[in-house]
């Protein structure tokens, strides 16, 4: 659905808000019966959550934030130079906060230009895209209210000739292996000849840098994880007890992930009326509800020759803690 908004340079498409809550309901009806409890982490961006991490970014734990946000301060002008005047898809935009960097360069060209956020936060995107309304005299906005995380093709839905579509934040890295390869191709099977693929990846470090980034001192990720069981609450008719579980950040080296579960402190049953079930706990069970993999250069190198995609050019932070590579299809 194309809505129109009375200002000429937006243009709001949003998928369909029952449709949605019938895919929340069915993941978490699938994610809690199976033998490792699992949430999809896209359940934590309704309004509150985004407000959490747009507070996480801010914590002096939290190094992806800034050193992507430093990528950006650096070399956003060369970074524009490669992506020229092509229409700006993100995926998973957010407020857009490190984008403006990059959509500041797009202005200060003094040409019309094109930003098409894409975000499962409904509310997220009517504020931002405000905000860069009025930051912005160039920009028009095609906003997508949409869960593009396994469908990156939903951008078909906006009228674009030629696109630069990025995905920041190292949000890739909440994908398992397999989900990242599909991501990457499918990503690829929209590109045209000319476009372009932006993407931000957080390195590999270790554990005692990566830890405190998902376990911060003042609670907030807490806050945050625990927040989706205050959404099946609210949205499905769950009886938590969110008082009873509690947030754990752990390092699986093996795996090269961060993992972010939520823990029950006691053994318990917990009856969610929007599926129709009771779910039950034992004492120290575990809801996975994260992972955040970390990549060497190498991997997104190789990631990238599996879907059709070519490193073209790398940018990275200072201290060597993040990376965006900016691929070309083959």
């Amino acid at each position: 659905m194309t809505q129109m908004t009375g200002n000429e340079r937006l243009r709001f498409y949003a998928m369909s808000v029952q449709s949605h809550r019938q895919t929340f309901a069915r993941d978490v009806a699938h994610g809690l019966a199976a033998p490792q409890k699992c949430l999809p982490p896209k359940y934590f961006y309704d309004e509150r959550g985004s407000q959490l991490y747009e507070q996480i970014c801010n914590l002096p734990e939290y190094y992806p934030y800034r050193s992507e946000r430093d990528i950006f301060i650096a070399h956003a002008s060369e970074m524009h130079a490669e992506i020229e005047s092509l229409a700006l898809v993100e995926f998973g935009s957010g407020s857009a906060t490190k984008t403006r960097h990059l959509l500041a360069v797009y202005e200060r060209a003094g040409r019309p230009f094109t930003y098409c956020p894409v975000d499962i936060s409904s509310t997220m995107l009517r504020e931002t895209a405000a905000e860069l309304l009025r930051a912005y005299r160039h920009v028009t906005v095609h906003a997508l209210h949409a869960d593009f995380t396994g469908r990156p093709d939903v951008v078909r839905r906006l009228p674009l000739e030629k696109k630069a579509l990025v995905f920041f934040g190292s949000s890739l890295g909440n994908f398992t292996r397999e989900e990242s390869a599909v991501f990457l191709r499918r990503t690829a099977a929209i590109m045209g000849p000319e476009d372009v693929f932006l993407l931000g990846i957080d390195l590999k470090k270790s554990p005692e840098i990566l830890v405190p980034a998902y376990d911060d001192a003042q609670g907030v990720t807490a806050a945050f994880n625990l927040n989706v069981l205050h959404r099946m609450n609210r949205e499905l008719g769950g009886q938590f007890d969110v008082r009873t579980f509690e947030h754990v950040a752990l390092y699986n080296d093996e795996q090269g992930r961060i993992e972010m579960h939520l823990r029950s402190r006691q053994a318990q049953q917990v009856p969610i009326a929007g599926i129709e079930q009771v779910v039950s706990f034992a004492a120290g069970e575990t809801i996975h509800t994260e992972n955040s993999y970390k990549y060497t250069v190498d991997d997104v190198r190789e990631l990238g020759h599996h879907a059709n995609l070519v490193l073209r050019r790398t940018w990275f932070d200072p201290q060597r803690y993040f990376l965006l590579a900016l691929f070309r299809p083959l």
